[in-house]
């Protein structure tokens, strides 16, 4: 949304105002592109941009998990999930999208969670080759992120036989 602040004579200058939603855009780069008309022929229409990081509220590393070996080996990773500060937040629920083939657990990083952060371990039980997606979905009491999702990505290899697995 851009402010119009009406007729600018020639050779004046006068602010225009920007403002860029920037819900569920928290640690992403935003690059918002506008056009400002004008009368003059030479340059009917200037385009601008307004770019730069959205602030975070919360770091997840890495984003999503991937779970690729073979069938039969133990095969898990964890998540960082760090509340970014200022932003302070309790886990109140997780759970898997699909939970067929997921265990999961939640952990709170040092003595304050909320501040300190959690850490996330996903564990693969599918026990022969194949591949599958899912995600965990986590429910804070954050007002500016209350709920996280995470996809999870497995590709299952049958070691015995060193072929690629069937997907599902």
């Amino acid at each position: 949304m851009a402010s119009n602040p009406g007729h600018i004579p020639a050779g004046g200058r006068e602010n225009i105002s920007v403002v860029v939603g920037t819900k569920d855009r928290g640690g992403s780069t935003l690059h918002k592109g506008f056009t400002v008309f004008t009368n003059d022929p030479a340059k009917a229409r200037v385009k601008l941009v307004v770019s730069g990081k959205v602030k975070g509220y919360m770091s997840v590393a890495p984003g999503y998990v991937r779970l690729f070996g073979n069938a039969g080996e133990p095969l898990s990773r964890n998540v960082q999930i760090i509340p970014r500060t200022g932003y302070p937040f309790t886990i109140l629920d997780i759970k898997a999208q699909d939970g067929k083939y997921l265990r999961y657990t939640l952990k709170p990083k040092g003595k304050g969670a909320g501040k300190e952060g959690y850490v996330l371990s996903v564990e693969n039980t599918k026990k022969d080759a194949g591949d599958y997606r899912d995600a965990i979905i986590i429910k804070t009491d954050s007002k500016h992120k209350p709920s996280l999702k995470i996809p999870v990505y497995a590709r299952i290899y049958n070691p015995s036989k060193g072929s690629e697995p069937k997907t599902k």
